[in-house]
């Protein structure tokens, strides 16, 4: 498959609460300020299953919900990908088999699975198409990327990309200081050009450097966040500009062609 297209997006980071906001900061028209996400719930879970979802789990939703709009998600593939999950959460429990008593809450651990967010998202949704939940370390947005490509050529159907990593506190935020702030993005990817944003062409390897983001506080978040690697590919949508920066992986780096339509 030589091309995709991008139908939908969301994204979430100190400054940047939705698409819109990143759009006018992408695109030189505000100012960056890098002020806190303000609380988010998602309202598509039921009241239960809201209560007991993690902060990961509603950070992946806050962006999914922004790609997906008034969209029918139950007939979409996914991919969800992080490099450290609901970090707070896994802290907690190896304080917790490190105590005394050993105590483990049964919501704190099935908050702490990789897949829950994928799992989560299947029940608000409907959606019984594979959900694919993986984790690449830095290079996690790049990997996440070529298995939705993938994904997209083998099943036909429209696939949601959700990256995600969350700063956090105690010993294993202590251990994990490439993850410095918040980030969330997701695209809706399909076949189909009707009514898409841009059009991205197929990954290729590259030897080159990756493509930095020209407003500094977003370069610096870039490099510290796995999923903020996807910058210089939202900034290129910001300006509506025909770009194909190369994007940081561990595994290769990869020049990611794309056009704003």
């Amino acid at each position: 498959m030589q091309r995709a297209y991008l139908h939908g997006l969301g994204i979430a980071a100190p400054g940047l609460e939705d698409w819109g906001a990143a759009r006018a900061v992408l695109s030189g028209e505000t100012d960056y300020t890098s002020e806190p996400l303000t609380p988010f719930r998602t309202k598509l879970l039921p009241r239960n299953e809201a209560r007991r979802a993690g902060a990961a789990v509603h950070l992946a939703f806050r962006v999914a919900e922004q790609a997906c709009a008034e969209r029918d998600a139950s007939t979409f593939a996914a991919v969800f990908s992080s490099s450290a999950g609901d970090i707070d959460i896994a802290d907690q429990l190896c304080m917790a088999v490190n105590a005394p008593e050993r105590a483990i809450s049964p919501t704190r651990f099935h908050n702490s699975v990789h897949n829950a967010p994928a799992g989560y998202w299947s029940i608000a949704t409907g959606a019984r198409e594979p959900a694919t939940s993986l984790s690449a370390g830095p290079g996690g947005f790049m990997v996440a990327l070529c298995e939705a490509w993938g994904l997209l050529a083998e099943c036909g159907t429209p696939v949601l990309l959700v990256c995600y990593d969350m700063d956090g506190s105690g010993m294993l935020a202590e251990a994990r200081r490439d993850i410095g702030a918040t980030f969330a993005m997701a695209w809706l990817l399909d076949t189909h050009a009707d009514g898409a944003i841009a059009v991205l062409d197929r990954p290729q390897p590259t030897s080159a450097g990756p493509t930095p983001v020209s407003i500094p506080a977003l370069e610096h978040l870039r490099r510290l966040n796995a999923s903020a690697r996807s910058l210089p590919l939202l900034a290129a949508l910001a300006a509506r500009q025909a770009a194909a920066p190369v994007i940081a992986s561990e595994q290769g780096h990869w020049r990611v062609p794309l056009t704003p339509l």
